[in-house]
C-alpha cells in the first residue's frame, strides 16, 4: 500500500532518512554517583543553553569499576540536570540489558584501529574518499546549524551568537565567530579549527571542548589555530 501523499506537492507524507545529528556523550569510567552529580552541575552551570534539553549518550565503553553502574540513578540524575538520556554505549551484556529495560537505545561501538608491524596504526576499514569542503559564503545567523559531513567547513562570513557550525574535518572561519564551533565531530582527533577572529561561545575538537569563559584571553579577537593535544585544546597564534 502506498504511503499517504501531500495533496499539494504529491510528496509522501512520511519518509525515513539518515539524520545529520551529533550527540554529546557522557563518558563514565567509575561508579561515583556523588561525583557525577557534581560534575554534571558544573557543566550545566558553565553552558546552560548548550545542555538544556540536550540529548545525551551514556558511554560505558571504558567503565573500569567492578560494581555495575546504577542505571536508574544515572538516568534520573541526567534528567534532573535538564538533559535527555537517549542511548547507551555499553561494554557488557549486563549493561545492554539494563539499557533496554530503561528503553534506551543501544549505540554501536566506536570504530577502532589496528596496529601494523612497527607500531603504525591502520584503519579497521578502508577510508572513504574525502569530500570537497563545504563552503558557506553567507553569515551563519543565530539559531542556524551548519554541518559539513565527511568534509572540512569553510566559513567566508561571520557566525552569530546562538549559531552552531560543525565539521567532521577542519573548520576554517574567515569572519568573526560568536557562536559554537565543533570540528572533528566523529572522533577525528587530527581536526583543527582556524579562526581569524575568535569570540566563540564554545569550541570543540573530537568532543573535547572549552566554553567562552575558559578561552585564553590573549587569543580573543585574534587569529588562532586550535588543535587537540592529548585531551587538551591547544591555541596557537597565526
Amino acid at each position: 500500500m502506498n504511503a499517504q501523499t501531500d495533496p499539494v506537492t504529491d510528496a509522501p507524507a512520511f519518509d525515513m532518512k539518515a539524520g545529520q545529528y551529533t550527540l554529546p556523550s557522557l563518558l563514565i569510567r567509575r561508579n561515583d554517583p556523588d561525583g557525577l552529580d557534581h560534575y554534571l552541575g558544573e557543566q550545566v552551570a558553565r553552558l546552560p543553553r548548550f545542555f538544556e534539553q540536550a540529548p545525551l549518550v551514556i558511554d560505558l565503553s571504558r567503565f573500569e569499576g567492578e560494581a555495575a553502574p546504577d542505571f536508574p540513578v544515572i538516568v534520573g540524575m541526567i534528567r534532573a540536570h535538564g538533559m535527555v538520556p537517549v542511548g547507551v554505549r555499553a561494554s557488557s551484556r549486563e549493561q545492554i540489558e539494563q539499557a533496554r529495560m530503561l528503553e534506551l537505545a543501544v549505540m554501536p561501538r566506536l570504530r577502532t584501529t589496528t596496529a601494523r608491524p612497527g607500531g603504525e596504526a591502520a584503519p579497521a576499514t578502508a577510508p572513504a574518499a574525502p569530500r570537497e569542503p563545504l563552503v558557506v559564503e553567507q553569515p551563519v545567523r543565530s539559531g542556524q546549524r551548519i554541518y559539513a559531513e565527511g568534509a572540512d567547513l569553510v566559513l567566508c562570513a561571520g557566525v552569530s551568537s546562538g549559531a552552531e557550525v560543525m565539521a567532521d574535518g577542519h573548520i576554517h572561519a574567515w569572519g568573526p565567530v560568536r557562536g559554537r564551533m565543533l570540528a572533528g565531530v566523529r572522533d577525528n582527533t587530527a581536526a583543527c579549527i582556524f579562526c581569524r577572529d575568535l569570540g566563540a561561545e564554545l569550541v570543540a575538537i573530537a568532543g573535547r571542548y572549552l566554553v567562552s569563559e575558559d578561552l585564553p584571553s590573549k587569543h580573543l579577537g585574534r587569529s588562532v589555530r586550535i588543535a587537540l593535544q592529548g585531551d587538551r585544546l591547544e591555541f596557537t597564534s597565526i
